[in-house]
């Protein structure tokens, strides 16, 4: 069976955002394969991995038309531990450069003794649960089907004939935080392993992974009083640090000092907000007078933006824009900056992170500069 050629598009779930695969058809009919899928990402604190979808495959004489079937119908998802709430709600730290809000931000800013081991119990997947159906495959998939439950059948603990895995697949995986065994339950029988695999959803975040495979990064991070500069200095911060960087109420944490500077940084005296500088505009968000459930922004002091539930970019309806400005699904603030790739985090009271390419890293100046020792 010969392929034209293949189109594999997936994109990330929004409402009913759909993602397809399809192959051109030749003139006398051809197969195609169609992949439908809805993604939700895990979002701390509030919701789990969700990945849900179909996938047909078959030859087709009707163009742009996926088939109905053979197909396999999917439910993926993952989660964090049962008591997270509980134990987020009561923890504390005792340590004001390392509390427990930086696992708000994405990744969170870790430096020093405040390490992603030291939450590790929060931010672990614990559990994970994916069903399959399977309807009208071909009889190559079934025999393929067929040896899987053999084999699961035959080192399932107790005695079992089948656990029909030619009709649906599904599978749970659950460790717990006293032990280090996994267990794995497939259509019933239940297989215990002595080891487990530990993903901390918040260090290995696909938007960290593709910071660092897609360019390397550096990172500028300030909680409270402790910065960790672009060179991994942690200093803290004191007023007469702080003197040398001061712009009248603010003081610079970083900014692009080249002949065309993209980018600046500054936060407000006692904690009281951001300004930041890219692409001709100033972006400044003031905690006073705040409402949780209207984050106003304040853009050149000329406009006023409520960011519940609006993605503001400059400029306005282009597809190729200088940055935009959003909450996350944690509420944090995000500012994308497109003309030197850096992206700022706010957790819109003590604590930031600038994520920069290492190639802006040496035209950078102010408190994460190279003059701090």
């Amino acid at each position: 069976m010969k392929f034209q050629r293949s189109l594999l598009s997936l994109h990330r779930h929004s409402n009913d955002e759909v993602a397809r695969a399809n192959t051109q058809p030749p003139r006398g009919g051809a197969t195609r394969l169609c992949l439908f899928a809805d993604y939700e990402p895990l979002v701390f604190l509030k919701r789990p991995f969700s990945l849900t979808g179909h996938l047909a495959f078959n030859e087709t004489r009707v163009p742009k038309r996926c088939p109905d079937s053979p197909r396999i119908t999917f439910n993926v998802s993952y989660h964090l531990p049962k008591y997270v709430h509980d134990f987020y709600n009561i923890l504390d730290t005792g340590d004001a450069n390392c509390p427990k809000e930086i696992l708000r931000l994405t990744p969170p800013p870790f430096s020093g003794n405040c390490s992603a081991e030291t939450f590790a119990p929060l931010t672990t997947v614990s559990g994970l649960d994916a069903s399959f159906k399977f309807e009208k495959l071909p009889s190559w998939s079934v025999n393929l089907l067929h040896r899987l439950d053999h084999l699961v059948s035959a080192v399932v603990p107790r005695r079992v004939q089948t656990l029909n895995i030619t009709d649906h697949l599904d599978v749970h995986i659950k460790t717990t935080r006293w032990n280090s065994d996994t267990d794995i339950t497939i259509n019933g029988g239940t297989i215990w392993i002595p080891t487990r695999y530990n993903y901390n959803e918040k260090l290995h975040h696909p938007k960290k992974n593709s910071i660092d495979y897609g360019f390397t990064s550096k990172y500028v991070q300030l909680v409270n009083n402790k910065l960790t500069t672009f060179h991994d200095r942690i200093i803290q911060l004191t007023p007469e640090l702080r003197q040398d960087f001061r712009a009248n109420d603010t003081f610079l944490l970083a900014a692009d000092c080249s002949d065309s500077p993209k980018l600046a940084v500054f936060m407000l005296d006692n904690a009281k907000g951001i300004q930041i500088y890219t692409g001709g505009n100033y972006v400044v968000y003031e905690i006073a007078n705040q409402q949780e459930t209207d984050p106003i922004l304040n853009i050149n002091d000329e406009q006023l933006i409520n960011l519940r539930n609006v993605v503001y970019q400059y400029p306005p309806d282009e597809e190729i824009y200088d940055f935009r400005v959003y909450l996350d699904d944690e509420d944090v603030l995000i500012l994308e900056n497109q003309l030197n790739g850096a992206v700022v985090q706010y957790d819109r009271k003590s604590i930031a992170s600038i994520l920069l390419p290492t190639v802006h890293k040496g035209r950078m100046c102010g408190l994460c500069s190279t003059r701090i020792h």
